[in-house]
């Protein structure tokens, strides 16, 4: 299975849609918050299943913050990270994803790529697309889930 992550768009779409034909044959796409609306627009055009939840810069939205859902005998838990204070550190992410059995956690907020096994889960953030922090290119992430083998690599787009 392959899933298309992106978050932290606000409101700029132009990177990810000069994409959207490299990314036909996903399974799944999922939008880590920080423009929700952004998150529908790219499923839609994408056409696949997608989940997408709110940050904190979709004030007054009363979406979801967080989806724990179900792919290919793996648990997910997708958040966009503010909730937990990630720009600081993992450890409230952490004990979110051991009380609900997740073994991917995708998580947003600090517009910074990051891939880690910590403990037995993987950690997730795609980046940001429009508004980078410490790089000079937006990314996305690819997430690939077949059985026990779970890959994720980061795309740069401009």
């Amino acid at each position: 299975m392959r899933i298309v992550i992106c978050g932290d768009t606000h409101g700029r779409l132009d990177s990810l849609n000069k994409e959207l034909d490299n990314l036909k044959g996903a399974d799944m796409f999922l939008h880590t918050g920080d423009f929700y609306r952004d998150g529908i627009e790219l499923g839609r055009r994408l056409g696949i299943k997608t989940l997408v939840v709110v940050g904190n810069c979709d004030v007054g939205m009363s979406e979801p913050a967080e989806e724990i859902f179900e792919a290919e005998g793996h648990k997910l838990l997708l958040t966009h990270g503010h909730l937990y204070r990630v720009k600081n550190h993992l450890i409230a992410l952490k004990l979110r994803a051991k009380e609900v059995g997740a073994d991917i956690v995708i998580f947003g907020h600090t517009h910074d790529p990051f891939w880690e096994n910590v403990d037995g889960v993987w950690y997730l953030n795609p980046g940001s697309l429009s508004l980078p922090r410490l790089h000079q290119y937006g990314t996305y992430a690819l997430l690939d889930v077949e059985g026990d083998s779970v890959e994720a690599r980061f795309v740069k787009v401009r």
